[in-house]
């Protein structure tokens, strides 16, 4: 096993774990309202950013199957807008985005998230696609981001080539 996969495996792990356990632990105490960060999100976009797309999407496979298992929606709710995210943002990746308009890409790749999440949730919901755009999708984006910044404030050197 090269180095590269080693250093892959112990920032899933570390990094991984900790999210999931951020986010099952410190979520509710920060909620404000129903607005929620995600942070196992977060996590996969700066393993898609730092090991490109296949380890993004692992990592979104992974992380969001525990997520899921620890949380009481249907399995998989989670895990397949954290592949379609860690995809992509490995693929920006390889097309060489920097500093900014990598950020960017980052805020519109959180909001493709979380309106596939609630795309998948009005099902089991009596509240409208419509409803969760604008009390949900939006704040929750917002918030992901904010906490995007500020983890990656102080997990540059780990993300970093």
């Amino acid at each position: 096993m090269n180095q590269e996969i080693k250093y892959y495996i112990y920032i899933l792990l570390i990094f991984g774990i900790v999210s999931v356990i951020l986010q099952s632990v410190l979520t509710p105490f920060i909620m404000i309202s129903v607005w929620q960060p995600d942070f196992v999100l977060v996590i996969v976009l700066l393993m898609g950013m730092r090991f490109g797309s296949i380890g993004g999407s692992s990592a979104g496979l992974i992380l969001g199957f525990i997520q899921d298992a620890l949380s009481p929606l249907p399995v998989g709710i989670t895990a397949l807008p954290k592949v379609i995210a860690g995809y992509a943002a490995g693929k920006m990746r390889s097309i060489g985005l920097e500093g900014t308009m990598y950020y960017l890409w980052f805020v519109i790749l959180i909001l493709v998230h979380e309106i596939i999440v609630y795309l998948f949730f009005q099902y089991i919901s009596e509240l409208s696609f419509g409803y969760l755009i604008y009390s949900r999708v939006f704040p929750n984006t917002i918030y992901t981001t904010i906490i995007l910044f500020f983890i990656n404030l102080f997990t540059r050197s780990y993300f970093s080539e």
